[in-house]
């Protein structure tokens, strides 16, 4: 008979998460996991198999929370250009809450992982497919209001869009200061209106 999990799964993976955020995959040591986690190596590879079945967990966790928490701003009525600035206010919030120059975890992995880990790879592009989508919707509203030329491309916009709020992600890695990250995001949005 399995002995019963003796820790909170979700709480393991919220800080597992922070970690990889933080550190990447490659820099986190299953030592750095289970100091960060307070979980022995034994009860995390029972819950998620192994180290890479955790990353993936996390970014899947990474995934949800920002779709929820900065996507959702997309449907907030008002004029495209102060919604698309709000929507990018909240990721640069978003990506600077945790804590210095860790930037936006799937950009992270889509240069640390994506080129040669299909796992994480597929988790980049669903997550890109969400955004741009998300764009997409915000954006096809706003030319059935009138915000928008009723010409523009709302598929190559939203793309250019998603890419942009990748590229802040990039940014603030690198140690960007936000007077910087909204000069971009500034610039960016001169291309919808």
């Amino acid at each position: 008979m399995a002995r019963p999990r003796e820790f909170d799964r979700d709480e393991a993976l919220d800080k597992a998460t922070r970690l990889f955020w933080a550190k990447g995959y490659h820099d986190s040591s299953i030592r750095d996991v289970v100091a960060a986690t307070g979980v022995n190596q034994y009860g995390l590879y029972a819950a998620f198999d192994d180290k890479h079945g955790l990353y993936l967990s996390a970014l899947d966790r990474y995934g949800e929370m920002v779709t929820r928490e900065v996507l959702g701003v997309l449907r907030r009525p008002g004029p495209l250009r102060d919604v698309l600035r709000a929507t990018y206010e909240a990721l640069m919030g978003y990506i600077a809450r945790s804590g210095g120059k860790v930037g936006c975890m799937m950009c992270n992995a889509a240069v640390e992982l994506a080129p040669h880990d299909a796992d994480a790879a597929a988790r980049v592009q669903a997550h890109m497919k969400r955004m741009t989508a998300a764009f997409a919707a915000r954006l096809t509203t706003a030319q059935q209001d009138g915000d928008l030329d009723p010409a523009a491309d709302v598929r190559a916009l939203a793309e250019f869009l998603t890419a942009t709020a990748y590229t802040l992600g990039v940014l603030a890695r690198s140690g960007q200061s936000r007077a910087y990250l909204i000069r971009h995001v500034e610039t960016a949005l001169t291309v919808v209106a």
